[in-house]
């Protein structure tokens, strides 16, 4: 029996890009909105806020240089754009829990370079599923799923960030890295179970 593939169907297409959308903006949400709030509350100064914050974007702003990759290094044995999209979350994953376990006060270098690398991996998601949009959605498709690929990051970035700061409220910090860390884990599960790029798999039959 073949594994379900979400993207075999329209419907199914929506559902996946929306959910995939929601791990980008899990990550975002928690360190812009969760982490500043937190290291307002720990008495940090507004001008290494300014810094952290700044530091989230630069790798966006140059994931231009190294997008090309995910064409031309295809992973084909491994599931395509499916194993870049499943690396990246597994590093977003890791490097997060070490970005919250840094003792900012004492090593702000190094949370600096932690928010970096993070969000290397984040921009290289991002690039990953764009790529898997663009040649799975039909042209009269791609209009509603931008909506629900939108809907979905900022849905992400509400559960990242106001989310975390509730459930760091109620419970402190190490509940609420425990909580991001178990949001993007859901989302790992539901890329390896249910989403198979035709490129890399003759069997993810198309409807």
């Amino acid at each position: 029996m073949s594994r379900r593939n979400l993207l075999a169907t329209r419907n199914g297409r929506f559902l996946t890009f929306g959910i995939l959308y929601i791990s980008e903006g899990i990550p975002y949400g928690f360190t812009s909105i969760a982490m500043v709030a937190f290291m307002r509350q720990q008495a940090v100064s507004l001008e290494l806020i300014g810094t952290f914050v700044a530091a989230l974007f630069l790798p966006w702003a140059f994931k231009w240089a190294w997008a090309p990759l995910i064409d031309l290094i295809k992973l084909d044995k491994l599931g395509g754009r499916k194993a870049w999209i499943v690396f990246c979350t597994v590093m977003m994953i890791l490097t997060l829990v070490v970005t919250a376990m840094v003792d900012f006060k004492e090593n702000f270098n190094l949370l600096l370079a932690m928010i970096v690398l993070n969000n290397l991996f984040c921009a290289t998601q991002d690039v990953a599923i764009d790529s898997l949009a663009v040649s799975n959605l039909e042209v009269n498709e791609r209009g509603r799923a931008n909506g629900f690929m939108f809907g979905g990051q900022y849905f992400g970035i509400m559960l990242g960030g106001g989310g975390a700061v509730a459930v760091s409220g109620y419970f402190g910090f190490a509940a609420a890295l425990g909580y991001i860390s178990a949001l993007l884990f859901i989302n790992l599960m539901f890329v390896l179970f249910y989403v198979r790029d035709p490129q890399a798999d003759p069997d993810a039959i198309r409807q």
